[in-house]
């Protein structure tokens, strides 16, 4: 059996950049933009008004209590509130969560009330795992509200071969409904 290094050492004589081989960012696909992802998660939403999130370091350090997890540092997600007329019927928060080694991004939909109306993959860079996308997984988000009813191997299951992935996107979204409980508080216009 020839190893890793013998393999390079040949392919890099004959020319071929053997790196290119090996880099996982080859892997990488956009599925969808977020404005796509904000009209399949919340059909019924006319308009949507970018939402400022308050994430300074008391909200960090209530959110990682509430999730027993800590999110990532630069973590920066973004939430839309979806309107029919001038009424308020959910939001759409958009965030990024680690896979293996490089980042997953996703959007989450949430109704009025709370509850998960669906999950979006919207970029995949790893080579392994991305069987997040299927809808059977994806499926399992809907109608849970808030971090109690979003627990990794407990109410969310997992996929072998995409464990990582599947546990950081379930956090992600567990600390995306801890948001939106406070959202929820607010008045719908401002």
């Amino acid at each position: 059996m020839i190893s890793r290094r013998e393999t390079l050492r040949r392919m890099a004589g004959s020319g071929v950049a053997a790196a290119a081989l090996w880099q996982t960012r080859a892997f990488a696909a956009t599925f969808m933009d977020i404005d796509e992802a904000k009209k399949i998660l919340l059909p019924r939403a006319t308009s949507f008004q970018l939402v400022a999130l308050d994430l300074g370091a008391p909200r960090i350090a209530d959110l990682a209590m509430v999730t027993h997890t800590q999110p990532p540092r630069g973590y920066a997600p973004m939430a839309w509130t979806g309107f029919t007329e001038d009424k308020r019927v959910g939001w759409v928060l958009s965030d990024r969560a680690i896979g293996k080694y490089e980042l997953i991004d996703f959007a989450a939909g949430f109704e009025a009330d709370g509850s998960v109306s669906g999950l979006e993959i919207l970029a995949y860079r790893e080579s392994h795992g991305a069987e997040i996308r299927t809808p059977a997984w994806r499926r399992q988000f809907v109608g849970r509200k808030g971090p109690d009813q979003l627990r990794f191997n407990d109410d969310i299951r997992s996929i072998s071969g995409a464990t990582l992935s599947c546990q950081h996107v379930t956090e992600a979204v567990q600390r995306l409904s801890v948001l939106v409980q406070q959202l929820a508080q607010k008045p719908a216009r401002t």
